[in-house]
C-alpha cells in the first residue's frame, strides 16, 4: 500500500494567515484608541495602566487570533490541515520576530514558544467542528 503526501494548501494557509494578521492588527488599533484617548479625563488611560497586565492582554489575544487563523486553515483544507496549520503558525512566528525584534521579556518568549502550537490547536478545533 502507498502513502500519497497530502500538498500544502496554499490557499487555506494564506487565508488563515491573513485572518490572524487582520484580526491582530484590528485589535492593536482598537487597544492604541482606548489606550491613548483621554475621553472626559486629563489623562489617558496608558498613563494608569499596569504595562504586565497589558503585556498578558496582548499575549493572550494574539494568541487566539493565532488560534482562529489555524482554525480557517483547517477548515479550508482538511486533507492537510496540521500541516498547513503548521506553516501559518510558523509564518505568524516569522511575521512576530520580524516586527518586535529582540525578545526580551517573558511575555514575548512565551508568545514566540506558543504561537505555532496556537495555530495546531486551532487547526485542532477545526477538526471537532460539526457542519
Amino acid at each position: 500500500m502507498t502513502h500519497k503526501a497530502t500538498p500544502l494548501s496554499i490557499r487555506a494557509i494564506a487565508i488563515g494567515f491573513a485572518t490572524d494578521m487582520f484580526l491582530t492588527q484590528l485589535f492593536v488599533l482598537a487597544l492604541m484608541i482606548v489606550l491613548f484617548d483621554p475621553g472626559s479625563s486629563s489623562e489617558c488611560l496608558a498613563q494608569r495602566i499596569d504595562f504586565h497586565l497589558l503585556d498578558l492582554l496582548g499575549l493572550s489575544w494574539g494568541l487566539l487570533f493565532t488560534g482562529l487563523g489555524g482554525f480557517v486553515t483547517g477548515r479550508l483544507a482538511p486533507a492537510s490541515r496540521y500541516s498547513s496549520a503548521f506553516m501559518t503558525g510558523g509564518l505568524s512566528l516569522l511575521t512576530s520576530l520580524s516586527i518586535n525584534g529582540e525578545p526580551s521579556e517573558w511575555s514575548y518568549i512565551l508568545g514566540l514558544a506558543l504561537t505555532v502550537p496556537a495555530a495546531l490547536a486551532g487547526a485542532w478545533a477545526s477538526s471537532r467542528w460539526r457542519d
